[in-house]
């Protein structure tokens, strides 16, 4: 991929403050739809719990997958505010974390590769979910990821045609998933790390660097934190993400199916 369309963010930032003035006028608080705690029942019965933010008008779905510690909390403002800029966003607790504890999944660090080989079903179940949402245009997703979650949101992009752009915070992908990348020119991945976060940040610019999609960038900080922890130091970021989809994802792309126009 050319030098030149490895362009980061940074000089966009320059235009913050116009969409914060942007967003305030034409996406007040009063026109986002209210937000909801909701149940979903994986393939094998398990219950996860997360919050759909609905949109007011049909648009696109957004998928927000939390990293292995934390839960779908970190991502509570982002959320609000790609759900003011027009989006419909899920967030949900993977099993083993946050208020999807329960049964045989409680503990991450003692059960990490039975929580993670859940992960790819219950991340369909999430999706089969958002889409199913009837302010959803299933034709036109997103996903934001971090860390051990990268990794997933890549493989549920192979299996999943209809997810169109990533981001993707602090983490990598494996051998599948890197050759799916280089193979997919039409999904625009944005990747964020920051330097002192070695390996996470050697794994985010491998991972962009073998995207073909003339838009994908990487953004790269200093001191900054590792995945959504990079929101408290860096507050552009979150505002950063919303005109990357507002960019890659836009609200009336790839048009809405007659059933929910």
């Amino acid at each position: 991929m050319p030098q030149n369309a490895r362009t980061t963010l940074r000089s966009v930032t320059l235009l913050i403050p116009f969409f914060v003035i942007f967003f305030v006028i034409f996406f007040p608080m009063g026109a986002r739809a209210e937000k909801q705690d909701v149940t979903l029942r994986a393939a094998d019965g398990f219950t996860l719990k997360g919050t759909f933010y609905s949109a007011e008008k049909p648009g696109p779905g957004l998928l927000l997958l939390h990293s292995c510690d934390g839960d779908r909390h970190v991502y509570d403002h982002l959320a609000t505010m790609l759900n003011t800029a027009g989006y419909n966003v899920l967030t949900f607790d993977f099993r083993g974390f946050g208020g999807s504890r329960a049964g045989e999944y409680t503990n991450f660090a003692a059960q990490r590769q039975k929580i993670m080989d859940q992960m790819p079903s219950d991340i369909d179940t999430a999706l089969s979910f958002l889409t199913s949402q009837s302010t959803v245009n299933p034709r036109t997703l997103g996903i934001v990821a971090g860390n051990c979650a990268v990794n997933q949101a890549v493989h549920a992009a192979r299996r999943h045609p209809t997810i169109r752009t990533l981001v993707l915070l602090s983490g990598g992908t494996d051998a599948e998933g890197e050759a799916y990348i280089k193979d997919a020119p039409k999904v625009p991945i944005l990747g964020v790390a920051s330097d002192e976060d070695s390996d996470a940040a050697a794994a985010t610019k491998k991972l962009v660097a073998l995207s073909t999609n003339l838009d994908s960038q990487v953004e790269m900080f200093t001191n900054a934190g590792h995945a959504a922890s990079i929101f408290a130091k860096q507050p552009d970021l979150e505002p950063d993400i919303v005109i990357w989809f507002r960019s890659n994802l836009p609200l009336g792309g790839y048009g809405l199916p007659p059933a929910i126009k």
